[in-house]
């Protein structure tokens, strides 16, 4: 197995968080190398945990974790974000801002194309993975439109509910019978990420990442927008339009935070410590 060699300044800070400097094809290549070497170490006799974390970042990832008065921020899932082995940048603001401040992105890394991609790649490679999260209805659309419906490459799914506030080890258990390569948490964000971080000292799996609610765009219950809006960066307008009276609010005011924060790391503020605290 060849090592993954990084280049020569493999991320960029954005918010004190280390987005990777990674395309598509070196993200998938990067995560599928960690399964592999996984796998490997499970063939040696040793465990192949704890995992490799992998965090997808949009606009409203970074709402949710970079602190700035008036609103909440911080603690736990921006740790989450500053320890993930790789952080990608999916949402075309978080590019558009790498640009603007002359240390870019090579481009737009979303969770809704990365997990069909994994899922395909376990499915050549001879991997397999789980999923956590999503119901199974959507899981088995999702899978029968990848075709792996019946798939050794599916090591198993797990519907049932889980819950931050009370200690499961049993989730982490069912995940670890099953002996996957590569965990997908779809349990939505920050909820995903603090379940892994929480978990992960639990967890026999080489590479684990939040993938929301990709499924849903896999199996097409969830539209995407057209390649040419989301080139545009005007995804989120075209899923306002889909759901406006859920999403309206959140992302207005996830833009208007966005904004500020942008603002002021134009400016040179906070861009170490991940905000004005």
């Amino acid at each position: 197995m060849k090592d993954y060699k990084p280049s020569r300044r493999p991320s960029v800070s954005l918010f004190g968080i280390p987005v990777s400097r990674v395309t598509n094809a070196e993200a998938l290549e990067r995560i599928v190398e960690w399964a592999r070497a996984g796998r490997a170490a499970r063939r040696a006799g040793h465990e192949a945990g704890p995992p490799r974390v992998v965090a997808t970042v949009n606009v409203d990832f970074v709402v949710n974790a970079v602190p700035w008065r008036p609103w909440r921020g911080g603690g736990e899932l921006l740790d989450c974000l500053r320890k993930a082995d790789m952080v990608t940048a999916d949402g075309m603001p978080i590019v558009v801002l790498s640009r603007l401040l002359r240390d870019p992105l090579p481009e737009r890394v979303a969770g809704s194309d990365l997990t069909p991609a994994l899922c395909r790649a376990c499915a050549r490679e001879g991997l397999r993975f789980y999923v956590l999260g999503g119901t199974p209805e959507v899981l088995s659309e999702a899978f029968a439109k990848l075709g792996l419906s019946g798939s050794p490459a599916i090591a198993g799914t797990d519907s049932s509910r889980v819950d931050l506030a009370a200690d499961q080890p049993e989730v982490a258990q069912r995940v670890n019978a099953a002996r996957p390569d590569i965990l997908f948490v779809a349990l939505g964000n920050p909820k995903q990420e603090l379940w892994i971080r929480r978990n992960r000292h639990r967890l026999d799996v080489p590479v684990a990442l939040g993938v929301g609610g990709s499924f849903n765009f896999v199996s097409g219950r969830v539209r995407r927008a057209p390649m040419w809006v989301r080139r545009c960066g005007l995804e989120w307008v075209h899923r306002i339009v889909q759901e406006p009276g859920r999403l309206w609010r959140r992302y207005a005011l996830g833009l208007v935070k966005f904004s500020c924060l942008s603002f002021l790391a134009l400016c040179g503020v906070g861009r170490r410590r991940g905000g004005n605290e």
